[in-house]
């Protein structure tokens, strides 16, 4: 599979080239860049079937890059040195996400995903197409277990923290989803504006609300029939929000 590297710092990629040429034989690095404004002049004439991509890069990151190339048919792994950026890069469908420095047998496993991992889909070029020109999307991709689901945003009921994980409860399930992430990171993916944080261990999308239930301990009732607490602190936000005095 022809393959580009692509990372800021000149470092990195050797390394990243040796471990390739000793673990991965099925690879064949066909360009090595250390600039992504040259990258992607490259991108724009060349077809490459994998390409390993850095985060924090000057000018262009990896995610602004992507944003620029919606047609792009090579496979992604990113690499970075920031676990940080690990939900925003599955949202780009990465093959996976290896992160500095890059150990052996991670390299290998996410190469061996290659074969069984499809291009990028019509709907994740949507999204991107989307993303490129600051649209907020209609779906969303959330790392579920060993799958990456694509979901649409105005399906999604409310979200649950539950530990270091977090349920997603979308209309038309019966059971959530369990994502290996936290509330947080997915609100942060959901900055959108029906979107509501009542309590901390809640998000709630504001347009499956049917009714409210003023008492000392204020509570949402969703269609679902889920009851949410309202934490105190939140309840007169949540109010003047929905138009209630």
């Amino acid at each position: 599979m022809k393959t580009l590297l692509l990372d800021d710092e000149l470092y990195c990629t050797d390394v990243l080239n040796i471990l390739i040429q000793k673990h991965c034989p099925s690879l064949e690095v066909v360009a090595i860049l250390n600039d992504p404004i040259k990258a992607l002049e490259y991108l724009n004439h060349h077809v490459i079937d994998v390409l390993f991509l850095d985060i924090e890069m000057p000018i262009l990151n990896g995610f602004d890059l992507l944003g620029k190339l919606p047609n792009l048919q090579s496979k992604v792994i990113f690499t970075t040195a920031y676990d940080h950026y690990a939900l925003k890069a599955f949202r780009f469908n990465a093959i996976d996400y290896l992160l500095k420095p890059i150990d052996k047998t991670e390299l290998k496993e996410a190469v061996g995903k290659l074969s069984k991992s499809p291009m990028m889909s019509e709907p994740l070029l949507q999204y991107l197409s989307e993303w490129k020109i600051g649209k907020v999307p209609q779906k969303i991709l959330l790392p579920i277990g060993q799958e990456i689901h694509f979901v649409n945003v105005d399906n999604i009921i409310c979200c649950e923290a539950d530990g270091s994980y977090c349920k997603v409860y979308c209309e038309g399930q019966t059971k959530p989803h369990l994502l290996s992430k936290n509330l947080k990171d997915l609100e942060e993916m959901l900055q959108l504006p029906q979107f509501l944080r009542p309590h901390a261990s809640w998000l709630i999308n504001s347009q499956f609300i049917e009714k409210i239930v003023k008492s000392e301990g204020m509570e949402i009732v969703l269609k679902n029939q889920l009851h949410i607490p309202v934490a105190r602190s939140k309840k007169q936000d949540i109010l003047k929000f929905l138009g209630i005095t």
